[in-house]
């Protein structure tokens, strides 16, 4: 049997926090990711921000991005998308969503990039997400005339902008997904504002474009016109223009433009970020560029009062590249005849592989109930050109712990886990099942069995698929039986269930004809007899569904926790049962404060309340987690507008729940120490230096056998992605799975 990591015999200095002997017979030094090589070398440090007079909210510090991608006006030719995609580390394309006028409504409607569909990226898009490439929407829309900074084809005609032209410009981009490329319905699509990083939004001349802008986003989340699917808005601009659109709708996403080189009297440059001579491969990155994400500090308007915090960009533009790609006469150009030079490409970082669909690398969920700390990890594969033995892009899902990984959940080419899909384990105390989805959301299953993995893929109904922002939650009840939900395009909830060793029952609407908010998260608990799901429905309201054992399958059953809809819609949800009397309910508040509904039987519900002080703001789109450690405790991990982990928790007094104020984590450590010695290449972890946690990722907790919490983040630095753990008590440092 494994033994538990063994806690240090002696503390070292309180200036380096002192590492355990992890491992079993000899002893394992803190942990990484599966590839027996050597550890790379720490990341360049990120530049700090200046300090300012006590009291004066300054930005959190910047960070690393993750991958680096492209944009360009015109689509390339799929061949050469293919060739690049092979021959470079760009992982990413921005495409422009661009169509006819919305019927009825004349040309002059709309700006002309927007109206004349000559670019190509809707009508390339399928063959670039096969060859594996992710995608950066953008709309042209309008931008502010009272400066020269943005191209007048951008500007407003006369009379322009108001709310009823913000409406009309997202039911233009809502249509062409839904008549060109319906199964990116529910994608970030970035509404491009050409304007310098003076514009204020504040400003009275301004305030036409900013109610605008927000019309736009408001209407840009219905469904409609017809069948035309809601899409989440971002925008496209200096990052510090979007404080006011923050302001008012705190979960937007933001591409921030931020150029790093250009020529003199100019925004363009001819200076790539890649080395022009290599023979085989399109590099971007050091020491050709060094760019970071910076925060946008979103602060009060004047007189206001509420705290400031900060919003992580999904992305950053780097650099407006006007020479070739690859250069002309290049060494590339002989090796990869179809990668002729292209000119001018525009140059992208991110945070995230697929920024349509922004969620970050790995997936992770904890894999409690063990003698040391395990996780299942889903990483990005990816595509293998060729024919039979060709596999198309996927996620692999990998069991790791502080000693011998595995056995890992099988996945192949013909039945190809989908990238970035959510992973499930129940129970959460001992997971012994996972689910994840394959390509179009099928949800498939894997059962633990005598130390093997058992899969099998549920069955779905004909003409009715999953809903593109995937959601997925499962239970299992005492009776060894296991539940699981899904979220239908058509936004209504799905159940399904197995007996303990019985097959699967084919997927049946759950809560009537509710319908869900078509960006709700979905979260289960078993409460006894009872299985509990928990949304958000179409008026953002949290919803509290169930079925108990005995009666209609899955019944009908389902009430509004609260009407005032206190909760972001796309946001994290987690429910939990830690008695069977008790039902608590957690979200992350639009003030971005944790906020927590409780259930008591014979009382009902408590509707949605924040927890902690008002500074305590959460970043909005990362997932949080919490676990039951006893009837009368439950801990949850979240992750604050800094980066910082912290740890709530819950006790059940006098028959209510309350929270003490959050208790941060100790930070990632920079670098390492000097006297640091990296494991050995075959230590299936490493201490974590140099890691950021990532603003759109997962979080999970778990405890092993002898009673120690651990959580694990999804956390990354440049070009690569990292499980990162600790325990949530003692003093050892955080480690990362290999």
């Amino acid at each position: 049997m494994a033994q538990r990591p063994a806690r240090p015999a002696a503390p070292r200095p309180p200036s380096r926090p002192a590492r355990p002997a992890v491992g079993a017979a000899p002893p394992a030094p803190p942990p990484a990711p599966a590839r027996p090589a050597p550890p790379a070398p720490p990341p360049s440090p990120v530049p700090r921000p200046a300090q300012a007079p006590a009291g004066t909210p300054v930005p959190a510090a910047r960070i690393a991005p993750y991958l680096f991608g492209f944009d360009r006006a015109e689509a390339p030719a799929p061949g050469w998308l293919t060739e690049l995609y092979d021959a470079s580390n760009l992982r990413f394309a921005g495409a422009y969503i661009d169509g006819p006028p919305v019927a009825g409504n004349p040309p002059e409607s709309f700006t002309i990039s927007a109206r004349r569909p000559v670019r190509h990226w809707m009508d390339r898009l399928p063959a670039a997400t096969a060859d594996g490439w992710g995608t950066v929407f953008f709309y042209i829309g309008y931008s502010s005339s009272h400066d020269t900074s943005a191209d007048p084809s951008t500007h407003p005609p006369a009379g322009q902008p108001t709310p009823e032209r913000g409406r009309l410009h997202a039911q233009h981009i809502k249509t062409i997904i839904g008549d060109r490329n319906p199964g990116w319905a529910g994608g970030v699509v970035m509404v491009d504002n050409e304007n310098s990083a003076k514009l204020d939004l504040d400003s009275r001349p301004e305030q036409p474009l900013r109610d605008y802008y927000l019309a736009l986003c408001e209407e840009l989340v219905l469904p409609g016109p017809g069948d035309a699917p809601p899409m989440r808005p971002g925008f496209y601009l200096h990052s510090p223009v979007a404080v006011p659109l923050l302001r008012a709708r705190p979960d937007l996403f933001v591409w921030d433009v931020e150029i790093d080189v250009n020529d003199k009297g100019s925004t363009n440059t001819v200076i790539p970020p890649f080395d022009p001579a290599h023979p085989t491969r399109i590099e971007v990155g050091e020491p050709h560029t060094l760019v970071t994400l910076r925060p946008v500090l979103v602060t009060p308007p004047p007189g206001g009062a509420a705290p400031a915090w900060n919003a992580w960009p999904v992305g950053r533009q780097f650099r407006f590249y006007v020479d070739h790609m690859p250069q002309r006469g290049s060494p590339i150009t002989r090796v990869r005849r179809s990668l002729t030079p292209t000119k001018p490409i525009d140059f992208d970082c991110a945070l995230v592989r697929n920024p349509a669909f922004p969620v970050a690398e790995p997936r992770v969920t904890a894999f409690g109930g063990r003698p040391d700390p395990q996780v299942l990890r889903g990483t990005f594969a990816e595509p293998v050109r060729g024919g039979a033995t060709g596999a198309p892009p996927m996620m692999r899902l990998h069991l790791l712990g502080l000693r011998r990984p595995g056995p890992h959940p099988e996945t192949t080419p013909a039945l190809a886990a989908e990238p970035d899909a959510p992973i499930v384990a129940v129970p959460p105390e001992r997971p012994t099942v996972v689910f994840s989805q394959l390509r179009g959301g099928v949800p498939v299953e894997w059962r633990l069995q005598r130390g093997a993995w058992v899969r099998t893929v549920l069955p779905t109904l004909t003409g009715i698929s999953a809903r593109r922002i995937r959601a997925l939650a499962a239970a299992r009840q005492s009776d060894r039986s296991v539940h699981l939900f899904t979220v239908s395009s058509g936004h209504r909830l799905y159940a399904q269930r197995r007996p303990a060793d019985g097959p699967w029952c084919e997927p049946a609407p759950m809560a009537g004809d509710l319908r869900l908010h078509p960006f709700s998260s979905l979260a289960v608990a078993s409460r006894g007899r009872t299985v509990e799901v928990v949304f958000l429905d179409r008026e953002s309201r949290l919803v509290n569904a169930w079925w108990s054992r005995g009666g209609e399958w899955p019944g009908k059953a389902h009430t509004v926790v609260d009407k005032a809809a206190p909760l972001l819609p796309g946001g994290a949800l987690v429910a939990l049962a830690p008695t069977q009397e008790d039902l608590l309910a957690l979200g992350i508040g639009r003030d971005l404060r944790l906020h927590l509904a409780d259930y008591r039987a014979g009382r009902g519900w408590e509707p949605p309340r924040p927890l902690g002080r008002p500074e305590d703001r959460l970043t909005p789109h990362a997932r949080f987690a919490a676990q039951v450690v006893t009837p009368e405790l439950v801990e949850v991990c979240a992750l604050t507008h800094r980066l910082h982990p912290v740890v709530y928790q819950l006790r059940l007094s006098e028959g209510s729940w309350q929270a003490a104020d959050p208790r941060p984590l100790p930070a990632i450590p920079p670098r390492p120490p000097g006297d640091y010695r990296p494991p050995a290449p075959d230590s299936p972890v490493e201490a974590a230096y140099g890691w950021v946690f990532n603003p759109f990722g997962d979080a999970t907790l778990g405890r092993t056998t002898t009673g120690r919490s651990f959580v694990t983040l999804a956390a990354n630095t440049r070009g690569r992605a990292a499980a990162v753990s600790r325990f949530l008590d003692g003093n050892e440092e955080w480690w990362l799975y290999r």
